[in-house]
């Protein structure tokens, strides 16, 4: 008799292995199943785009107008009968007159110099015949606010952000709203949008997406 009970208990213990198993394949892939739900139902945090937006915005160059002084050459880069001369002579930040040969003498005036250390990001140049070359930033894209996140696959979301310009006092001179350039002829307006940075700078800010994925180092900027 206790031979026969302890064969049974035997036989019992050899049938809790396979079952023991079986509940853990069963765990594992409840499991599978939960961690796979909770990754598809992730996406990216507001913050975490705003920083990436941001980032890519930062990335942008900034607009900017060329202009040079000096005895600068009509056929210069930037030659004096451009529009952006015009516009900055009738502003009172240079000064035109003939120049040697065939050219025009340049030269900033004391409200110009004035005009154009206060900018941050203006550079010069020197150029060959004592020419310098003027680069002056107009504006440059800013974040306003971050707006809907869209899953669009595993680890890739679609964010809509909205973003305005950020102008210097240049680019408020070249604000194709403002007086200054709208007393100019029409054909040396089209002149300063199609070549020479202006642009409607205050008008209401505008509505863009970008896609980011999650990858190894958190979420990114796709194809970046």
């Amino acid at each position: 008799m206790f031979e026969q009970e302890i064969e049974m208990e035997k036989k019992e213990g050899s049938g809790f292995g396979p079952l023991l198993i079986i509940l853990l394949l069963v765990g594992l892939f409840v499991g599978g199943i939960g961690i796979v739900v909770y990754q598809g139902k992730q996406a990216v945090k507001a913050d975490e785009a705003s920083a990436i937006i941001q980032q890519k915005l930062a990335r942008t160059p900034p607009v900017t107008v060329s202009f040079s002084t000096g005895n600068v050459s009509y056929g210069a880069a930037d030659a004096p009968t451009q529009p952006q001369y015009k516009l900055l002579a009738t502003a009172g930040y240079l000064k035109i007159g003939k120049g040697k040969g065939w050219a025009e003498q340049v030269d900033l005036t004391p409200a110009g110099k004035a005009f154009f250390d206060s900018i941050p990001g203006v550079s010069t140049m020197p150029d060959k015949g004592g020419m310098t070359i003027y680069r002056v930033p107009l504006a440059h894209m800013k974040l306003v606010s971050t707006g809907a996140v869209t899953k669009v696959a595993t680890h890739r979301c679609s964010v809509q952000y909205t973003w305005g310009w950020e102008t210097t006092k240049a680019g408020d001179l070249f604000d194709i709203a403002g007086k200054p350039v709208q007393n100019l002829p029409t054909y040396d307006r089209s002149m300063l949008i199609d070549q020479h940075g202006a642009n409607y700078y205050h008008n209401p800010p505008s509505q863009s997406a970008i896609s980011v994925v999650k990858g190894d180092k958190g979420w990114e900027e796709a194809g970046s």
